[in-house]
């Protein structure tokens, strides 16, 4: 009888030896930084200036109408050298009479006016993109558009290209 109080007592209280305790959740590891692609960066022209943020966003523009890939209809015409001489009086006052970037008004600006006997910074873009500077200007800056006709920009960037770059 002793054995089936006991085994009744036993049965009542489970009997069993306790289940062992379940093991932890599995814990997430931290989340990994992944480093977020960054655009590639536009690609400068060749040579040692390097244009700034400014400058690269005019260049886009001008490639946006296509006026990078146009060439001077006016290049060594004599007659057009001659008339953009005249015109360049509306440069002078920043580009200096030399074109060294050099004008009055430019030394106090705080971006440096292109210098156009570098010849680097000259040969780092088309001669369509400086007509498309030349007519309409590089915003952020003090290159404001010029107000000339499409020939008279062409003429000034003649007198630049024969008189005034390093060749």
């Amino acid at each position: 009888m002793v054995s089936v109080v006991l085994f009744a007592w036993l049965s009542a209280c489970g009997g069993e030896e306790p289940a062992p305790p379940a093991p932890p959740a599995p814990v997430a590891p931290p989340p990994v930084a992944v480093p977020v692609p960054v655009a590639a960066p536009v690609a400068a022209p060749s040579g040692p200036y390097t244009p700034d943020e400014l400058a690269l966003a005019a260049y886009e523009k001008s490639k946006a109408a296509a006026a990078d890939a146009r060439p001077n209809p006016k290049a060594g015409d004599p007659a057009a050298i001659a008339a953009g001489k005249a015109l360049y009086a509306k440069c002078v006052t920043c580009h200096g009479a030399s074109g060294a970037g050099d004008g009055i008004a430019g030394a106090a600006l705080p971006q440096k006016p292109a210098q156009f006997n570098w010849k680097e910074r000259w040969d780092a873009t088309t001669i369509g993109t400086k007509h498309w500077i030349v007519s309409n200007g590089v915003s952020g800056t003090a290159m404001a558009p010029l107000g000339l006709t499409e020939d008279q920009a062409w003429e000034v960037l003649s007198y630049i290209d024969a008189e005034l770059r390093s060749k």
